[in-house]
């Protein structure tokens, strides 16, 4: 979408952003927790253990403690969906129906957004919209359309997830050349595949297409299956690009995000077509990584939607290595994810139970078929074993034994050694002598990585913001600052004095700013100053300042003691550093009568700048 030059009206804007809750805007990509009058949670724009993203309710604000973004309800949006200021105010507009004039939607005569980054994120969206009118309005797209309706989907789904066919002949590379994308583009965009000649074709012939959304549901990828009977492999996937990291995606999150936020649980699938199928059960939060192996960055992503994670991998050799992978990873990277296994009937994968059984069953399969990890590692374990064997029965019990040891759940490690004992013909007693000799040493598996359940906490961990350590100086003008934002009479007191100006540059600009702002509106609105300033750096500092848990609130009879600090004790903190420079210059040059002259000057700043704290 392009923009005109004409700034929204401020009333527009203000109407917007007052028509929403920033916390539930911040909901749909941040899992937040109440703490005392703030919600926080994990930052989405660094990696971190603990909750140092914070979000004021009262103030309609967030910031993070730890990298320092910072602003209100329209710069999260602009930094979490990289789009532009007026595109997140249409997007909120759009949420709550408020009607926006078409003159500020659109105009021929807009720049159009710059960047081989955006221009990729064009044609993936261009390619996506050609595919599925191939699969759908098309001859040439029947067998495809019919492979999928045959599978189950119907017509709604398949429009839902912008399902498409490439034909068996080239298409979309001539169809941009005639558009007249350059060619540098097309080839970055790993849309084609580059020959030794330096031609480009089609990466995609003949093969049902997956498009692969962002959180923001922008196409970024695709995974084509194909549709003849042939050697090629029966999945080809998008390989990286500028604006696709296979590792930091999941299939159907922009989709799914909402009803993992609502219901806190994740179903996580192996393939698309088992995220379909679940979607037509009634189950709309599931996703699948892209391939068997989770990422910690998939991980993270998670954590920040779920509390509950649902692994339902295929049931097949490859699908129960992948989940136990996938169990010693989400242990090892969230201490918040409480994690369940489906374990489905007859070794079916999800999409194969549903055309078996129905969509009912499936939906209460994924629903009730459940086991805890410890259940499916002990499960999973016997296959490593030959239990007719004596010394490989042993070795299986002392290993499996190794796994409870480690499991915080009292009750269930108790069942495991039942189940144990009954199992093997052994005292209960005995077994669990043995597990108190495996509790006493921390359990690793064979690559050294500490045990999958050995986790105990299940709660997001939230810490305190680290408060910073600034100078007196500092102090009193970031205190004096917002006060004067928020005050008008100590805004007053300050602004009549002659030259007053603060020492460093990003007050003094937030400062010039303010003067600006209250020349335009009578009363001060802290959402709409945001909007004012503009910059995202002065956003986020006056995030940080509104977030300072030392300023109090305005107290007009000691605002002369933090004007005094700040134009006196300023010159004299610059006139000893001076000074201190100088001393060290004559020792180097060995003049010491301009030492001893130095060091005198030096005392006596020293003297007035503690006349002056008294």
């Amino acid at each position: 979408m392009s923009f005109v030059a004409k700034r929204i009206p401020d009333e527009v804007i203000s109407d917007v952003r007052n028509s929403v809750n920033i916390t539930d805007i911040v909901s749909e990509y941040v899992q937040l927790h109440k703490q005392g009058r703030n919600y926080f949670g994990k930052c989405p724009w660094h990696e971190e253990r603990t909750a140092s993203f914070s979000v004021n309710e009262e103030k309609q604000i967030f910031h993070c403690f730890s990298c320092g973004r910072g602003g209100n309800v329209f710069q999260f949006l602009i930094d979490i969906l990289n789009i532009s200021f007026p595109e997140a105010v249409i997007k909120i507009a759009e949420q709550q129906n408020i009607p926006i004039d078409e003159q500020y939607l659109k105009n021929e005569q807009a720049p159009k957004p710059k960047g081989k980054e955006a221009a990729i994120y064009d044609l993936y969206q261009q390619a996506a919209k050609l595919y599925h009118h191939m699969l759908v309005n098309t001859q040439a797209g029947d067998a495809a359309l019919n492979y999928l309706t045959g599978r189950g989907l119907g017509r709604d789904l398949i429009d839902t997830f912008n399902l498409g066919y490439a034909p068996t002949n080239e298409l979309l590379l001539p169809y941009f050349q005639e558009k007249g994308i350059e060619y540098t583009v097309l080839r970055d965009s790993a849309l084609f595949i580059e020959d030794d000649e330096g031609q480009l074709h089609d990466r995609f012939t003949n093969r049902v297409l997956f498009p692969i959304r962002n959180m923001a549901g922008q196409v970024v990828a695709f995974s084509g299956r194909r549709m003849a009977n042939d050697d090629s492999p029966k999945y080809i996937n998008s390989p990286e690009s500028a604006i696709f990291k296979k590792s930091q995606e999941l299939f159907n999150l922009d989709l799914a995000k909402q009803m993992i936020r609502k219901s806190k649980t994740v179903f996580l699938f192996e393939g698309y077509m088992d995220v379909l199928a679940a979607y037509t059960t009634g189950l709309p939060n599931g996703v699948a990584s892209m391939g068997t192996s989770l990422t910690p960055e998939q991980v993270g992503i998670l954590t920040r939607f779920a509390e509950i994670l649902i692994i339902a991998y295929d049931d097949d050799e490859a699908g129960q290595k992948a989940t136990a992978r996938a169990i010693k990873l989400v242990q090892a990277h969230s201490n918040k994810l409480a994690i369940k296994v489906v374990r489905l009937a007859e070794k079916l994968d999800p999409d194969e139970y549903l055309k078996k059984y129905g969509a009912t069953a499936l939906q209460n399969a994924l629903q009730h078929s459940l086991e805890t990890p410890l259940t499916f590692m002990r499960k999973y374990l016997r296959n490593n074993y030959n239990l007719a064997n004596e010394a490989e029965k042993l070795a299986y019990i002392e290993a499996i034994l190794k796994v409870i040891a480690q499991s915080p759940n009292q009750i269930e490690r108790q069942i495991q050694v039942n189940e144990l004992a009954t199992e093997f013909a052994i005292k209960a007693t005995t077994l669990e002598q043995q597990l108190s000799h495996f509790e006493q040493e921390p359990q690793n598996d064979q690559r050294g990585h500490a045990n999958p359940l050995s986790v105990t906490k299940n709660k997001q961990l939230i810490q305190a913001p680290p408060l910073k350590s600034y100078s007196r100086i500092e102090r009193a003008q970031r205190t004096l600052l917002l006060w004067m934002i928020h005050d008008p009479l100590v805004w007053q007191n300050v602004t009549a004095l002659d030259d007053f100006h603060f020492s460093q540059v990003e007050y003094e600009t937030l400062f010039l700013m303010a003067q600006g702002y209250k020349t335009m509106y009578q009363t001060f609105d802290l959402g709409a100053f945001l909007d004012f300033i503009q910059d995202p750096n002065l956003i986020s500092k006056m995030s940080e300042l509104e977030n300072d848990p030392l300023i109090s609130a305005p107290q007009l009879s000691i605002v002369p003691e933090l004007i005094q600090i700040i134009t006196k004790e300023i010159p004299l903190a610059t006139q000893i550093a001076t000074t201190v420079a100088d001393i060290n210059e004559a020792k180097q040059l060995g003049n010491n009568e301009l030492l001893l002259q130095l060091t005198n000057q030096y005392i006596s700043l020293l003297r007035e700048q503690q006349a002056s704290r008294q």
